[in-house]
């Protein structure tokens, strides 16, 4: 399953394959502002989980 980041201001985003690949990449990102955080199918569709994912943002390292 493929994950996509999206910052604060929607200017960038990045892609994490699977679950493990988002939360090392929400570890790195703890200094940025996440603003939405969404699972891609290969439909094209995607879903917001943020709330499932969220608690991972800002954590780094702890």
């Amino acid at each position: 399953m493929r994950y996509r980041i999206e910052y604060a201001g929607g200017q960038c985003c990045n892609f994490a394959n699977g679950r493990a690949d988002l939360i090392e990449w929400l570890r790195l990102l703890e200094e940025e502002t996440i603003a939405d955080i969404r699972k891609l199918y290969k439909s094209g569709t995607s879903n917001s989980v943020m709330e499932k994912y969220g608690k991972y943002v800002g954590r780094g390292n702890k």
